[in-house]
């Protein structure tokens, strides 16, 4: 988790009286309590060395005083400990992983001793900042961001076995989109007289596929409302290339963009960061990854970098005559490679992505017919009906409604004349 944690300041006012340390696990966990009323000589109070995940709560409420604050190190479910804890009216932060790693300990591995280490280190003050953690509305976003993903990579995987099986077999290659290539196989297993355990190979990976392929429909029409539903979403699809995934994906990493002071530090926590100060076991472990040439994998959060590397594509593809099309060219033409180029225009895009969350005013009208059509896509994902259900009007009618919320502040833009359109009419 080190690298897509963000961290918020810790706040010395009103320290409780009772400091506990908690080294989680995904069924266990241990729980060092420390009594802090004598600030210059903290004094261990209880310690419980094995504690049910499901049994925290009662555990807390029978041996923990309300007037404390628990650490707990940064794990797949430390925000979910800490959501459960505060539910029941005790304080919890989470702190980042690294804060014990340098600790020097008798045994590798003795959970109650890393939890006495992380109340011990809140006390010492070597903890200053926590970590920030989502929502419980941004959690399930999060949620749909990642099922999204994991059945990309499924539909992927399946459609690479049906490939493997038709080529090991001699048949016909299916097509490359997903309805090509049900079609095609579809037909390759009635015309070709497929038998034995090769049909029912292929008929196992359509069923898998079909049904991967269904449930990729119906997360993208979920994020596609959710999209609809968040303003703020809607606002970051004026950037070239990003769509509604894209737009999802970001917001439900970040939330609150103000929780990162500027816009580099957003760049980085979405991987858009090079590493420009390796050494020893880094510089070796980016070799493994590749090279030091390879500076962006392995960084930041993968599944916001993922779109944002795809809106570069698409912005050298599609938008080639734009500021920024232009630019991604010029570099190339220059002899950049093009996957670097990709990743510098993702970067520039999630920099451009940090004022439009902030709220700053669009700068002009540059972007309003690429931010029109995708729109016009927003309204076909969605569907029609639905979208009549949710009030909205024709796919033209809601694609220049939503422009109008966007650039309707800004002036017209100018004709071949030099005059505005008002200006041309009234003339």
């Amino acid at each position: 988790m080190g690298a897509k944690m963000q961290l918020r300041s810790r706040s010395v006012e009103d320290e409780p009286r009772f400091v506990v340390g908690m080294d989680a696990h995904a069924r266990k966990l241990a729980v060092s309590v420390w009594d802090w009323s004598d600030r210059l000589n903290p004094c261990l109070h209880r310690e419980i060395k094995c504690v049910d995940v499901d049994a925290m709560v009662k555990t807390y409420e029978r041996h923990v005083d309300l007037d404390s604050i628990t650490v707990i190190e940064a794990s797949t479910n430390a925000a979910i400990l800490k959501r459960r804890l505060n539910e029941a009216g005790f304080r919890a932060e989470v702190v980042r992983s690294d804060i014990i790693a340098d600790k020097e300990r008798k045994r590798k591995v003795c959970d109650i001793q890393d939890a006495r280490n992380l109340a011990l280190a809140y006390i010492k003050g070597d903890v200053r900042d926590f970590v920030w953690t989502p929502s419980d509305e941004y959690s399930e976003h999060r949620d749909v961001m990642f099922a999204y993903r994991d059945t990309v990579k499924e539909l992927t995987r399946t459609s690479n076995r049906i490939w493997s099986v038709c080529s090991r077999k001699g048949y016909a290659l299916p097509g490359r989109s997903s309805c090509a290539k049900v079609e095609s196989l579809r037909k390759t297993i009635e015309e070709t007289g497929i038998g034995g355990f090769a049909k029912e190979r292929l008929e196992m990976l359509l069923e898998d596929y079909e049904r991967l392929l269904k449930r990729k429909k119906a997360l993208s029409r979920r994020m596609a409302e959710t999209a609809l539903s968040k303003p703020e979403m809607l606002r970051l699809m004026q950037l070239q290339g990003v769509n509604y995934k894209g737009a999802f994906a970001l917001s439900a990493a970040v939330e609150d963009v103000r929780r990162f002071s500027e816009a580099s530090k957003l760049a980085a926590y979405c991987g858009f960061s090079p590493i420009v100060d390796t050494s020893g076991s880094e510089e070796e472990a980016a070799r493994r990854r590749g090279g030091t040439g390879k500076p962006l994998d392995g960084e930041g959060r993968d599944d916001v970098k993922h779109f944002f590397t795809e809106a570069g594509q698409t912005v050298l593809a599609s938008c080639a005559d734009s500021k920024l099309g232009k630019w991604g060219w010029s570099m190339i033409n220059r002899g950049k490679p093009r996957n670097k180029v990709v990743c510098a225009i993702g970067h520039k895009l999630v920099l451009y992505a940090f004022h439009i969350m902030r709220g700053d005013p669009t700068p002009n009208r540059d972007g309003e017919a690429f931010f029109k059509r995708k729109m016009v896509g927003l309204h076909r994902e969605i569907g029609a009906a639905r979208m009549h259900e949710l009030g909205f009007g024709t796919r033209g009618q809601f694609a220049s409604a939503q422009a109008k919320l966007v650039y309707g502040s800004l002036p017209e833009p100018a004709t071949p004349g030099g005059a505005t359109p008002l200006e041309a009419k009234s003339n």
